[in-house]
């Protein structure tokens, strides 16, 4: 009977030191993939858990406008991690890719994250349209405006007031085609967006409170 469980026990053993070698040769394997042939772009934390077992950072990139999302290591061991600082949700980090397998990917956490403000200097200018617009006060009207980008289509809502319409007038607004500003390496931040009123009126809250 001892026999037989010093076999299972000895069984399981085996197959929790396969499970773990395989884990390490993928890791190994990535880390050289992404060493050799690589590029960077930038990512959005999306969400974190910071823990000394399964703790984590997920983020999403784009890659010829098509979206990836996945997840990090909250820590900096091997294979090596940039964990300068903690992570911010919603904040812009760089991150390195595999060109061939964009999957294969780490997101750098740095000191500070990247601003918006200064990612749209170097913005690429784009045509959207307005599919729809809104009266929603005597002042504001609400835009509703798509745009394409390499393999992808983006949407958003913005508040701009009447006298500051990219469009013109609220009639000539309309499927009116207009410029745009967005962030070549991550398409679907544009300057439009954040201008919205009410989005500048919450930053400024915020900020009043902290």
């Amino acid at each position: 009977m001892d026999n037989q469980k010093n076999k299972r026990s000895l069984i399981i053993f085996f197959i929790l030191c396969a499970f773990i070698a395989i884990g390490f040769y993928n890791s190994w394997k990535d880390e050289i993939a992404l060493n050799s042939d690589s590029k960077m772009t930038i990512g959005r934390v999306t969400d974190f858990k910071y823990s000394s077992r399964n703790g984590h950072i997920d983020f999403k990139f784009y890659v010829n406008g098509k979206l990836y999302e996945t997840s990090d290591p909250d820590n900096s061991e091997w294979p090596k991690y940039v964990r300068t600082a903690k992570a911010i949700k919603n904040k812009f980090y760089p991150v390195e890719y595999e060109v061939t397998n964009p999957k294969n990917s780490k997101i750098l956490i740095t000191r500070k994250p990247l601003g918006i403000k200064a990612l749209l200097k170097d913005g690429l200018k784009i045509k959207a349209k307005v599919e729809n617009i809104y009266e929603i006060s005597d002042s504001y009207a609400d835009l509703y405006i798509t745009y394409d980008y390499l393999e992808g289509k983006f949407k958003f809502r913005t508040r701009i007031h009447k006298d500051s319409l990219p469009c013109g007038t609220i009639d000539s607004c309309q499927q009116k085609e207009i410029d745009l500003i967005i962030l070549k390496d991550f398409p679907d931040v544009n300057n439009l967006y954040y201008l919205s009123y009410d989005r500048v009126a919450m930053k400024k809250s915020k900020e009043q409170k902290n």
